[in-house]
């Protein structure tokens, strides 16, 4: 019998694995080498061709990912992307990928909030700022 939730963390942990070592390529510089990681990480892992992650407004990225915590990892992927095209001084791709990374938290929070949800999203808001899509702006 096929067991969701078993598998949903058996892949939570690959992606972990994936976002480590993507950190450790920006860390040392190697950001090509973050960039295809992330790239295999989306197609292998996430199940998501890369090319669409662009095209795609993020409320449907959100249900192809389907769980929220689907949704918090591919934040974390685009949040390294954001540091390895920073790293490769283009700031515009890295705002971009930053952007995406709080939607993606926006989206999973409004399905199942988290504790940390919050310092993340206040972290990725320093880098998105004015760049927010309205939907996601708070307007009380």
């Amino acid at each position: 019998m096929f067991d969701r939730s078993d598998y949903l963390m058996r892949l939570l942990r690959q992606l972990v694995d994936f976002i480590a070592r993507i950190a450790g390529y920006n860390r040392r510089g190697e950001h090509d080498k973050a960039l295809a990681e992330a790239a295999r990480a989306w197609d292998d892992l996430l199940d998501v061709p890369r090319e669409l992650v662009d095209v795609t407004d993020t409320p449907t990225l959100a249900s192809m990912l389907r769980e929220p915590q689907m949704m918090r990892a591919a934040a974390q992927i685009l949040i390294e992307e954001g540091k390895a095209f920073a790293g490769k001084s283009d700031p515009m791709t890295a705002a971009l990928r930053y952007r995406k990374a709080l939607e993606l938290y926006i989206e999973a929070r409004a399905i199942a909030p988290e504790a940390d949800d919050d310092n993340v999203m206040f972290e990725l808001s320093r880098d998105v700022g004015a760049n927010l899509d309205p939907r996601y702006v708070d307007r009380d």
